[in-house]
Order: C-alpha cells, then structure tokens, then sequence
C-alpha cells in the first residue's frame, strides 16, 4: 500500500501547539505509530479531551465520504462503473457503496494497534446486525431529533462512545435503501438522518501523538479499502475496466488512484482538521 503523507496539517499543528508560531508548506511523512522526530514530539504536552478527538475525525469522516459518494460513486455509476453490496465476491464486478466503503475503513481500522471502534447503525438499518439497540437506540433518537452528536461512556463495553447523524447526502444513497428488496423504510429522502457514524475508545483524552494515529489510522483505512476496488478491477472479465490514475468518474471511465482521492480528501480537510488540533 502506498505510504500515506498528512502533508502540512498536522506538522502545522504541531509545531503550533508546542513552540506556538506556524511554519507554512511542508510535505513530511506522518511517523508510523511509536516513531520519534521532532514534529511528533513538538506538542508532548497537548491533550484533547475524547470529544474533541472525537469531532476531529468525524468531520475528516463526513468529507471523505461525501467526496467518495459525490465524485465517485454518482458520476461513476452514470459512466458506467458498477457498485454493490457483494462487491467482494467473485463473481461481482463493482465496487463499494458508501456505507461499505465506510465498513471497509472500519475492518482496516481494527487491524491497527490504534483502539478506535467505527460502525454505521441505524434504527431502519438494510442489515439488522447494524440495528441499534438499549441506550445507543435511545440516544439515537435524541440524534435524529437534534440532529447533533452524542457523547456518552457505553457501561457495557467500557467505552467512550460518540454518535454522529449520517445524513441522507445523496441521491445513491436514497434511492439505494428505499429501492433495496430487505428495506424497513422505504420512504427516505434527501437530508434525512438515515443512521449515526458511531466511534469508540478507551480512553477520556488522548495526547497529540495518539489523536495522529487516530487521524492517520482512518486516512489509511480509506486509501486501503479505495485500493480494493483498484484490485477489483483489475480482475474484471466482462465489464469494462475504468482507468485508474489522476481522473474522476465525472470525465468518463476513470476512478481517481488512491494518492489521487486522498490528496483531494487532504486539501478539503485540511482547515478543520487544524483548526480542531489548535484549539485551545
């Protein structure tokens, strides 16, 4: 998998948080979890309450995915290019839809030393695994209501949790759960609260370091499950193969290379991203 750089954002941050002064444009790799430099050891004293390492990688969630449903799979699917909820079998020639690329962020996620949980629950979810239930489905109303984030610690599992409304953002994805054969609402429409983003950790704060593995761990999930499609398709038999490279499905046959997405994704989230790091 290719190495994911955090640009100048987070070395930005930094250095910000621990000499307090910016130095613009740099483009160093993030250090791998438990890598020392200067960069990584310019803020040691920073903590970030959960909540706020929470609403950090929420929002980088929100715009990755929204660009992955808006560049990717609408234009891709008006130029041709197949998504799918059994995109990983064999025999299926497609890629992900949104809420399975955010499943395939997850999984990645979970196989990192980085203890940060991610799921999609719903109280009219397609799959009735993702069906909240107890507190989590009480709260949830709370979320649709106010359509704002939940904080609490899950006295069952032992953990922080924090539940965010996922939006109805686009036209796939409303058309996708009321056309589905195994819906329980067939009624959605665009701006509904469809479900919550919910994530989870150990911890009630995190230090500066580990809010980077947070961040780093969910760039890396999305680069790496965006690089499974690149590997689907180049396994098609029957279907014609998109050019993967530095173009978008809008201009035809094309699916943006993973440093292609991801760069994209870095320059949208980059402004909230620091701002949550710098604040104070």
């Amino acid at each position: 998998m290719t190495t994911l750089t955090l640009k100048s954002s987070l070395k930005t941050a930094a250095l910000a948080v621990g000499c307090t002064f910016i130095i613009s444009s740099c483009g160093d790799p993030l250090p791998e979890t438990g890598e020392t430099t200067a960069t990584s050891s310019a803020a040691p004293s920073k903590i970030y309450s959960i909540e706020e390492a929470f609403e950090i990688v929420a929002k980088e969630n929100d715009i990755a995915r929204k660009l992955y449903t808006k560049g990717i799979v609408g234009p891709g699917k008006k130029a041709g290019i197949k998504f799918d909820e059994d995109w990983r079998k064999e025999d299926v020639e497609a890629g992900p839809l949104p809420a399975l690329f955010l499943r395939g962020i997850s999984s990645y996620i979970q196989k990192t030393d980085v203890p940060l949980g991610l799921y999609l629950g719903s109280d009219f979810p397609i799959n009735s695994a993702n069906e909240f239930t107890g507190k989590q489905a009480d709260l949830f109303k709370s979320v649709k209501s106010n359509e704002a984030p939940e904080f609490f610690y899950d006295d069952d599992n032992k953990l922080q949790t924090a539940m965010f409304p996922d939006f109805a953002a686009a036209a796939p994805c409303v058309s996708c759960h009321n056309d589905h054969p195994e819906t329980k609402k067939n009624d959605w429409v665009l701006g509904d609260v469809m479900g919550a983003t919910t994530w989870t950790y150990p911890s009630d704060s995190v230090s500066f370091e580990e809010l980077q593995d947070m961040i780093m761990a969910y760039r890396k999930g999305a680069m790496a499950t965006l690089e499974e499609f690149h590997e689907e398709i180049a396994n098609y038999k029957t279907s014609e193969k998109p050019e993967i490279g530095d173009k978008w499905p809008n201009e035809g046959l094309y699916i943006p290379s993973a440093k292609a997405y991801m760069d994209s994704v870095q320059i949208l989230v980059a402004n909230g991203t620091l701002a949550g790091i710098l604040k104070m």
